[in-house]
């Protein structure tokens, strides 16, 4: 499995890797969805000026406000690229949401998602700690929490199936890794990546 690295481990860093793992497709318009802060703007404006940047998020300060769950606001294929790091294990309807991303993507999607059967994760198990503050059951409903949680093997067997029900295929992808796993990492994370790897990254491209 091909590794890709975050130069810092903030939020940042993770942007800038998914960047730098697909450097040729940030052209035209791109939609982040659940955007967060926005900061996928400021790299993406380091790499091409002329990309024409549109977050979107449930909350303010996303440039449009809404939830993919209900559907995007926007046309069939109306940007180049359709962003979705971290975003889809937080949807009730995972199948849905999938088909928006790509509904709305002319050429390309790039989506992340985190592997719960990474070791890190399955050692907190062990020791009954929570995976994160996503997880769990709180005395109060969250505001937010994962809905889904899936193995490295399972979250690359959902892609490759409804990328090609939706019109698209796989073109690469891999795992993403922070700086500090750079070098036993890459190995690592090339031959025992259920185990090692935190994050999955995947490019699709439309057919």
């Amino acid at each position: 499995m091909k590794v890709f690295s975050c130069p810092t481990q903030d939020e940042i860093g993770k942007f800038a890797g998914v960047v730098k793992a697909f450097p040729w497709i940030w052209q035209g318009k791109v939609l982040d969805v659940g955007c967060r802060s926005g900061n996928l703007a400021n790299i993406l404006a380091k790499t091409n000026p002329n990309v024409r940047y549109v977050g979107l998020d449930l909350y303010p300060p996303a440039n449009v406000v809404g939830n993919l769950e209900a559907g995007l606001p926007f046309q069939d294929k109306a940007f180049d690229v359709v962003v979705a790091l971290d975003v889809l294990e937080h949807t009730n309807d995972i199948y849905k949401a999938f088909s928006e991303l790509c509904r709305c993507a002319q050429r390309f999607v790039v989506i992340t998602l985190p592997n719960a059967y990474e070791l890190k994760g399955r050692l907190k198990f062990l020791i009954g700690k929570k995976l994160s503050g996503k997880y769990g059951l709180p005395p109060e409903p969250p505001i937010d929490r994962h809905r889904w949680i899936f193995s490295l093997k399972e979250a690359r067997t959902f892609v490759h199936f409804r990328a090609q029900h939706c019109g698209f295929k796989v073109t690469l992808e891999g795992c993403l890794i922070g700086p500090r796993r750079a070098l036993i990492g890459r190995l690592l994370a090339s031959h025992l990546p259920n185990l090692f790897v935190p994050q999955y990254l995947v490019l699709l491209e439309r057919l």
